[in-house]
């Protein structure tokens, strides 16, 4: 009769212990859900107020900030493409822009030309780089350039032969506002809400 007690009181241990545990679970559970619930509308309020944004691990914007990165002339039989190193500028730090030069017909680069650059902003200011001469060698010519400022910028190339001009093409960029430097998801997100 002793070991029957005791077998009951164990059982009835046991069972009290299950149920707190599964009481435990739930409530954990509702916290969960909860937590992911809130994450879910975070992340929901900074897609509306960041919409072309795209969270990555790296904390980096995936899009590409060239509208249009080649210009063709037909009647110079030119194709001109231009490039960002690194390719998403940051706002003060040095971005090197890079064009080449190619001819329509046959593919073979352009040389013995040289090349005046004016980059303007959406302000109206402009910036000539002291009105040098870049010469346009296999092809190809590049310059260093800090973007002051977000938003979009128009990158003008004009072609010179011997110092007279021939042709001019156009580029526009869209910089982005700077990111967040540290790579804490939950700090961005609570940040970006109240910016």
């Amino acid at each position: 009769m002793k070991k029957m007690y005791h077998d009951m009181i164990d059982s009835y241990l046991i069972t009290k212990h299950h149920i707190s545990r599964v009481f435990a679970i739930y409530h954990m559970n509702s916290f969960s859900k909860l937590t992911l619930t809130i994450l879910v509308m975070l992340l929901i309020l900074n897609y509306a107020k960041f919409p072309n944004f795209v969270f990555s691990q790296n904390n980096k914007i995936n899009v590409n900030p060239i509208v249009n990165s080649t210009w063709i002339s037909k009647r110079d039989n030119l194709n001109i493409t231009m490039s960002l190193t690194p390719p998403m500028p940051i706002i003060d730090q040095t971005t090197k822009i890079n064009f080449e030069v190619k001819k329509l017909d046959n593919q073979s680069f352009l040389n013995n030309a040289s090349a005046k650059i004016t980059i303007t902003d959406q302000d109206g200011r402009l910036y000539k780089f002291e009105n040098k001469f870049f010469p346009i060698i296999n092809g190809k010519v590049s310059m260093d350039y800090l973007f002051p400022v977000e938003g979009e910028h128009e990158v003008i190339l004009r072609l010179y032969n011997n110092s007279m001009p021939f042709t001019v093409s156009s580029f526009n960029i869209i910089i982005p506002q700077s990111i967040p430097k540290d790579n804490n998801l939950i700090s961005n997100l609570f940040g970006n809400l109240f910016h």
